[in-house]
Parts: structure tokens; C-alpha cells; sequence
């Protein structure tokens, strides 16, 4: 009776630890992005991301993993900003992703931001920001009206932080009003030389 007791604590002991393995993955962005080829890229996407390349300029394919998820991204340039359309394996696009100069962030909002990301350290640098656009209707008028009338839905940024001598990195997403939806640790680079 003994010996069972013992092999029912271990399976529930390995399995709590792989449940904590599962949950940490999650919060965690491990990206690798690899440069495919058009004919390598989700077909049901193309045409409508030609048609959002208004200017004709060359794209970019990339395919994305992230964990054991997958997914497709097209970047151009249009207008003087870079513009990111990811999809999924099927070819629905999941968001479009504008680059953004800190400059140009509403105020107001920017304002709520920064209170809040100085909250998690005080030391910090914003690398990245960007403006981004959840697609659930994947009409092309749709979503050029959207771009158009700069109707997006949240900031996702990547910023660095610096604590006792140390340099992390957090994938941040805020909404459009400043409220901090979602945070994942972003894996470290080789090489982690920031001013502050």
C-alpha cells in the first residue's frame, strides 16, 4: 500500500511541474523568424497583402515560431512607416503591425504608459513600439479603412530594463488608453549592450 502512495505522490509531484513549465512558456517570447520564399508563404494571404502595399514596395516573407506556435509575416514599407502583416498557417491575418516613433504616440496615452512601465523597474529604455491592428474581418476594405482612419487597437512594445547590473527585456501590450494587457519576458540576445 505504501509503495502506491509513493508513485501517486510522484506522478502528481511531475505533474504540477510540467503544468509549471507549460504556464512559464507561456509568458515567455522565445521568437525566431526565418526569411521564406513567396511560395513558402500562406497563399490565402497574398493578394490581400499586395493590395495593402499600396506603393508596390518589395515585401519581406518570414515565418515565425514562438514556442510551438507558428505563423507568417509579410513587412513593407508604405508611407515612410513599416508596416507588419501577421497570419496564421491558413492565411487569416491576425494583426497588422505599424512601427512608431515615441514622438508620434498620443501624449495622453504615452503619459500612462510611461507611469506604468516605471513601475516595473526605473531604469528602462523603450526599443520598440508599434501600433497595432487585431483583424477579426479579413475584407480588404474593411482593413484598409481601418489603416487609413488609424483605428487601431493597442501598443505592443519591447523594452529593456536594467536592475542590479542585470538587462532584461519584456514584450509589453497597452491598449490604445494606456491599460497594460499582457506582459511575456522576451529571451535574452547574445549580445545586451544598452545605454541607459
Amino acid at each position: 500500500m505504501m509503495k502506491y502512495k509513493v508513485i501517486l505522490i510522484l506522478v502528481i509531484a511531475f505533474a504540477k511541474a510540467n503544468f509549471t513549465i507549460a504556464q512559464e512558456k507561456i509568458n515567455f517570447k522565445s521568437e525566431q523568424e526565418e526569411r521564406v520564399a513567396i511560395e513558402d508563404f500562406p497563399k490565402n494571404a497574398i493578394s490581400l497583402i499586395n493590395s495593402l502595399n499600396k506603393a508596390g514596395k518589395k515585401i519581406r516573407y518570414y515565418r515565425e515560431t514562438d514556442g510551438a506556435l507558428i505563423t507568417y509575416e509579410a513587412k513593407f514599407k508604405l508611407n515612410g512607416q513599416k508596416y507588419s502583416v501577421e497570419c496564421d498557417e491558413d492565411g487569416s491575418i491576425i494583426d497588422i503591425e505599424v512601427r512608431l516613433k515615441k514622438r508620434v504616440v498620443r501624449s495622453d496615452a504615452f503619459s500612462v504608459i510611461i507611469l506604468k512601465i516605471n513601475k516595473i523597474s526605473e531604469r528602462f529604455k523603450v526599443e520598440k513600439i508599434q501600433k497595432q491592428f487585431v483583424i477579426t474581418d479579413q475584407n480588404y476594405a474593411t482593413i484598409s479603412k481601418r489603416l487609413e482612419n488609424d483605428e487601431f487597437d493597442n501598443y505592443e512594445m519591447i523594452v529593456a530594463f536594467k536592475e542590479n547590473h542585470k538587462i532584461y527585456r519584456k514584450e509589453l501590450l497597452f491598449s490604445k488608453n494606456g491599460v497594460l494587457l499582457k506582459q511575456r519576458d522576451v529571451k535574452k540576445l547574445k549580445y545586451d549592450f544598452i545605454l541607459f
